[in-house]
């Protein structure tokens, strides 16, 4: 069963939501959380994604689609695959556009850490062939008049979050933390 934490903020960001007339907001519950996050998630496209191997990490800037708090990945392979395949344990960001220091009080963002797995086109064909309609590409690619995905190993990497935190200061969103267990 998921749960949340919330922190107090320090009075110095206390001060800074006063002076900006926002008020942080407390969840009544997980579930309202976790539509809050994913509202957020529909509104962006791309997501920050962090694997690493061997001490040799990486950060990929990708589009996603999220079905609830799970992200799913449409990918051709490189690095990242690899990485996965040693270790499934990701990370990844998403967050709102601001204008440097001018935009304090519009930061929105997310930082997840999950598990990923990767759904090969060419090993799991039934459950690649899920997933691509769960993201809409299989509905995409018909109304294209496109048979279907030109022919090369794709794969689909599904993440699973086990934390989330999310910050959102214009909704009075401040570090709020979901976890999975």
């Amino acid at each position: 069963m998921a749960r949340l934490q919330t922190p107090k903020p320090h009075a110095v960001i206390l001060n800074i939501c006063k002076q900006a007339g926002v008020k942080l907001r407390k969840f009544r519950g997980i579930k309202e959380f976790e539509q809050e996050v994913e509202s957020f998630m529909k509104k962006h496209d791309i997501i920050y994604l962090a694997t690493s191997k061997n001490d040799n990490t990486r950060c990929t800037p990708l589009g996603y689609v999220n079905k609830g708090l799970t992200v799913y990945i449409l990918s051709e392979g490189g690095g990242k695959l690899a990485n996965i395949k040693a270790n499934p344990k990701v990370s990844y960001s998403i967050a709102s556009r601001i204008k440097g220091g001018k935009g304090f009080m519009r930061i929105g963002g997310l930082q997840v850490w999950g598990r990923a797995k990767i759904i090969s086109m060419r090993k799991e064909r039934e459950k690649f062939d899920e997933a691509l309609t769960l993201m809409g590409v299989t509905q995409s690619l018909k109304r294209r008049g496109i048979k279907g995905l030109p022919p090369f190993n794709y794969r689909i990497i599904k993440i699973e979050p086990e934390k989330v935190r999310y910050l959102n200061l214009p909704r009075g969103i401040f570090n709020v933390t979901w976890l999975k267990k």
